[in-house]
């Protein structure tokens, strides 16, 4: 939840101050967003009560399953482009704006909890 509303704001912002300029369409950010961890509900499972890395997570991260569900399903190829793009493996393709703001605004909700068990 935190993500989608990082990505939102900082869209609306760019979008405030650089107008025209760099064209960012809103919905994208809000719907890559929203589904960017759909993979994780196939990249770990309950055991016991506890989440853990299912055998297919240890083969396959989430933005690769998150693909393939979301594609399934007929989202936009737009959308799965940030599935596949919001964590480290996106470095490796030229992310779109929207697909930038977004791998953004996770790394801003996750990586600072990082700091925190060093």
């Amino acid at each position: 939840r935190c993500v989608v509303h990082i990505a939102r704001k900082s869209a609306e912002a760019m979008r405030e101050f650089l107008g025209r300029s760099l064209p960012i369409d809103l919905d994208t950010v809000i719907a890559g967003a929203i589904l960017a961890d759909v993979g994780k509900l196939l990249e770990y499972e309950r055991v016991d009560g506890k989440a853990r890395q299912s055998e297919r997570g240890k083969l396959l991260r989430h933005p690769f399953t998150g693909v393939a569900l979301a594609m399934e399903c007929g989202v936009p190829d737009r959308v799965c482009h940030i599935i596949a793009a919001h964590a480290a493996e996106g470095s490796h393709v030229k992310r779109s704006t929207e697909a930038l703001i977004v791998h953004h605004a996770d790394f801003m909700s996750y990586e600072p909890f990082q700091n925190l068990t060093r």
